[in-house]
């Protein structure tokens, strides 16, 4: 089987994760998708973004329809490195391929990753490109991990959506609608749970 691994704090999860998951599942012809919320990033600080069970149920209702959501981070003591998840899909799925989905940003940075030789060794890398970004560059980056990790890489590629997760949150604070940013289900929870609100 082809097992696919979407990590990220969702704080909240919006419309453009969705988006990219559902391309995800196409692109790599997944049989199965694991969204993993994050533990504590090892480059955020633990209360930035979040308390760890209100992301994880915003991501259950955000995704829960076509992918597994995994609590394996956040139950995890300490910073969450992906490497340690991969380890464990690994162990969970000996013999079945491991797909990680990563944005651009992160997948030109990823040789700085705690672990990059065993990253790319564990799963097949897909890089996700915004239309309008510079191929050059992301291939240039695919070659070169290839030359050193013998990684495997896929690009994909979709039309940019202008919205971020911190977009959602000031809007929040300040007030305004977020709905038309957020899945079925996540703006009612945060409206539930006056989550946001007091973020500047």
């Amino acid at each position: 089987m082809k097992i696919g691994l979407y990590g990220g704090t969702f704080s909240p999860p919006h419309i453009a994760h969705v988006r990219a998951a559902r391309l995800f599942c196409e692109k790599a012809e997944l049989d199965r998708l694991y969204v993993m919320p994050a533990g504590i990033p090892p480059h955020k600080l633990a209360d930035e973004w979040g308390k760890s069970e209100y992301r994880l149920e915003m991501t259950r209702l955000a995704f829960s329809s076509f992918a597994t959501v995994s609590d394996y981070e956040i139950k995890k003591e300490g910073r969450s490195f992906t490497v340690d998840t991969l380890r464990y899909l690994r162990e969970s799925f000996p013999s079945d391929e491991l797909y990680m989905l990563v944005g651009e940003d992160m997948f030109l940075s990823l040789d700085s990753w705690k672990a990059p030789d065993e990253i790319m060794k564990l799963a097949t890398i897909v890089a996700l490109r915004r239309k309008g970004g510079d191929l050059r560059v992301l291939e240039g980056a695919a070659e070169d991990y290839k030359a050193r990790y013998s990684a495997k890489i896929m690009i994909i590629e979709d039309e940019p959506m202008e919205v971020s997760s911190t977009q959602i949150r000031n809007l929040i604070a300040a007030g305004e609608d977020a709905d038309r940013l957020l899945p079925e289900g996540v703006s009612e929870y945060i409206k539930e749970n006056n989550l946001y609100k007091n973020e500047n």
